[in-house]
């Protein structure tokens, strides 16, 4: 049993950001954010012009990891490495975590320890745009590994993830016409699928979409309600767009969202996307209902924890864990 799950659905008590590396939250610890933070603090000495926004920081920092100035590669690597062994060291506490790890978790009980130490495979996914810092990562994790003695774990980095989300959500459909969204807190991904006889006919991944009202931070409850009203506008009309944009027939579509969902209903205290609650207690039906109605069409929507839609790609693979490297950690076991 997987006590991380319930009813095949992924549970919010999974969450690694949740998790103490002895006393320092993985959340605080590792995360793509933190490393643009850091590359910021040297722009100018790895040679970054003002014309490079912030958002492009972490893929021009490829460069910076195998600079033709010594200097400017070493500064470079040493950034990535430190943030390699951090991201090693959530592992490590995953597998075999210390005392004070475990104490600071005390909504983790034996079991849920006992599990990820089962777990045998790790796919790291989304997040990372740098070929070079990838790697370094990957070796930090192996010596980390190797130096606390867990043997018994596979790593790796699956590149080019950014449309993994909708993907696996076509591995869910059978015959007919579908739209998959997977509504993260950066983008919006998009995938237009067909299929006749059990063969995909059409799969077209179109043109991301900046996502938008996912502030929720230091907010009051009505204040709250106001953004959430104006993100399911954003969604219902991201939604209709691209139905007129693709003349779509069918009347199923899969919505993959950076927070968990059960049976339906959205967690109200996660991220971005938890104060859709508010609007609803089950926002799948919602959503159904509302797209339904603004194109006079019956539709049936599906929410689907977006972490989970990336898993679908590995499914069947047991003692298996994927974890997304997006503006947070992911997490979801495809078996």
């Amino acid at each position: 049993m997987n006590p991380f799950k319930k009813d095949g659905q992924m549970l919010p008590i999974a969450s690694i950001n949740s998790v103490y590396i002895e006393d320092v939250l993985a959340s605080d610890l590792f995360r793509p954010e933190l490393i643009v933070h850091e590359i910021q603090k040297d722009r100018d000495f790895l040679g970054f012009s003002s014309e490079i926004k912030k958002d492009d920081l972490l893929f021009e920092f490829n460069n910076s990891l195998n600079n033709k100035s010594t200097q400017i590669k070493d500064k470079a690597n040493e950034i990535a490495v430190s943030f390699g062994k951090k991201l090693a060291n959530v592992l490590v506490t995953l597998k075999n975590p210390s005392i004070t790890s475990v104490n600071n978790r005390p909504s983790w009980n034996e079991h849920h320890w006992k599990y990820w130490e089962g777990v045998k495979r790790i796919y790291f996914v989304g997040g990372l745009t740098s070929p070079i810092l990838t790697s370094i990562f990957y070796n930090q994790i192996k010596l980390e590994l190797k130096k606390n003695k867990i043997s018994n774990l596979k790593v790796s980095f699956i590149e080019g993830s950014v449309d993994l989300g909708t993907k696996g959500l076509s591995t869910l459909v059978g015959d007919g016409e579908y739209l998959l969204f997977d509504f993260g807190q950066t983008n919006v991904k998009r995938r237009h699928t067909i299929k006749s006889n059990e063969d995909i006919v059409i799969d077209r991944v179109l043109p991301a979409i900046k996502s938008n009202y996912l502030f929720y931070k230091h907010k009051k409850v009505d204040e709250l309600i106001l953004l959430a009203n104006e993100l399911d506008n954003f969604i219902s009309k991201t939604i209709i767009d691209t139905i007129e944009n693709v003349d779509f027939k069918g009347d199923s579509i899969i919505v993959g969202i950076a927070n968990y969902v059960f049976n339906g209903k959205i967690f109200s205290k996660r991220g971005g996307y938890g104060k859709l609650a508010y609007l609803n207690d089950n926002y799948e039906l919602h959503l159904s209902n509302k797209i339904s109605k603004l194109i006079s069409k019956n539709i049936r929507v599906m929410l689907y924890h977006d972490t989970s839609a990336m898993a679908l790609n590995f499914k069947d693979r047991k003692r298996t864990a994927v974890i997304s490297l997006g503006t947070a950690f992911g997490i979801a076991f495809p078996e």
